[in-house]
């Protein structure tokens, strides 16, 4: 039974043909292989001895798929709808994976049974065009990136509002902390796509003071409530374009660059809890807004990454981010009183190159 089993394997493993289609080229090399992936500009295919490789349509003469029959020629391109061939594409891939399983499966058994080490079916599994490529046919991914590092600015003011007018001081400071980030994309081409990163944080404070005396002749009571809270939501848009398969199959190389937009939103209280009594002057001012406008910059990024395929729905990958960010923003201060009207302006620019650096996971779908 054994030596049955052992001598229908190779017969079991090649009863489905591993190169189905025919690809002519233009200068009428005639082609076995499997076709993986058809784009816009170039299709995916693996042929003698397992090699992967594309071809765009300007090389391609003729292109017959398995029982489609010719789906491309030169002279009237895709005879097929290509969404129809790439679900036929699809379907196939996912076949083949089931029956690279089935296969590996029965070699393990049958060797096993008689003795001959596992090695061996290595190299017998690998005669067969298994694709793990197929996560380039998805359209869509969803990620998250954990930012064990991240190098950059963010600005407090310091309000004494005690004075008139009143001391605002500008503070810039590096938080190194621990971010996340979660990103979509969509694939335009089995190399290119386009990313979608999004991030929030958020910070809040509360310092309550007060301040009280009690003489023979006099009493005196002072305090105040601060509240100040930012609230940031990252926005940025770019592309990813994978340009090298480091290890073929497994981990691709990239480059990514975009642009995009941080928005913060600040809460900005002092209230005095024993004011003074009679007539108050009236205090405007955008406090507010000048936080805000320090901490919302415009950026512009690009970097390089490597992502690591589990299978053809999860992957791992990290990146490096270089980052160039610039803001401005204007404070305006208005006291008006019965006896004086004072006014207060000041503006604030600033410019950065920062660094990121992410490892996280994408799910393909």
């Amino acid at each position: 039974m054994k030596s049955l089993i052992l001598l229908l394997f190779p017969i079991l493993l090649f009863a489905k043909s591993p190169y189905p289609d025919t690809l002519i080229l233009s200068n009428g090399k005639i082609y076995s292989c499997l076709i993986t992936d058809i784009s816009d500009s170039k299709i995916e295919m693996i042929y003698s001895n397992n090699r992967h490789e594309s071809v765009i349509f300007q090389a391609i003469e003729q292109l017959s798929i398995d029982k489609l029959g010719i789906v491309y020629t030169s002279g009237r391109g895709f005879i097929e709808a290509q969404d129809h061939l790439n679900e036929f594409i699809e379907e196939r891939n996912k076949e083949i994976e089931n029956d690279q399983l089935v296969q590996n499966d029965l070699e393990r058994l049958a060797l096993v049974s008689s003795g001959v080490q596992d090695e061996t079916s290595n190299d017998i599994g690998s005669m067969y065009p298994y694709n793990q490529n197929s996560f380039k046919a998805k359209k869509w991914s969803f990620g998250v990136l954990l930012i064990p590092y991240y190098s950059g600015t963010r600005y407090r003011v310091v309000h004494y509002i005690g004075q008139y007018p009143p001391q605002v001081l500008t503070q810039s400071y590096a938080e190194n902390e621990i971010n996340m980030e979660s990103q979509l994309s969509f694939g335009i081409t089995s190399n290119i796509r386009l990313i979608f990163d999004a991030a929030y944080s958020s910070t809040f404070n509360e310092l309550r003071y007060e301040y009280h005396s009690r003489g023979e002749f006099n009493e005196y009571d002072s305090g105040s409530l601060t509240t100040s809270g930012l609230d940031i939501i990252d926005f940025s848009l770019g592309v990813k374009y994978y340009f090298i398969e480091f290890i073929p199959n497994n981990v691709s190389i990239y480059a990514i660059a975009g642009f995009g937009k941080q928005f913060a939103f600040a809460q900005e209280r002092d209230e005095n809890l024993f004011p003074e009594p009679g007539p108050a002057p009236i205090i405007e001012d955008n406090y507010e807004d000048y936080v805000e406008g320090l901490n919302s910059p415009w950026h512009f990024n690009f970097g390089f990454g490597a992502e690591y395929l589990f299978n053809e729905s999860l992957s791992l990958n990290t990146n490096i981010r270089f980052i160039y960010s610039t803001i401005s923003s204007n404070y305006d201060y208005r006291y008006i009183s019965e006896f004086e009207t004072n006014t207060q302006s000041i503006e604030y620019s600033s410019s950065e190159f920062i660094t990121r650096i992410g490892l996280g996971i994408n799910f393909y779908f």
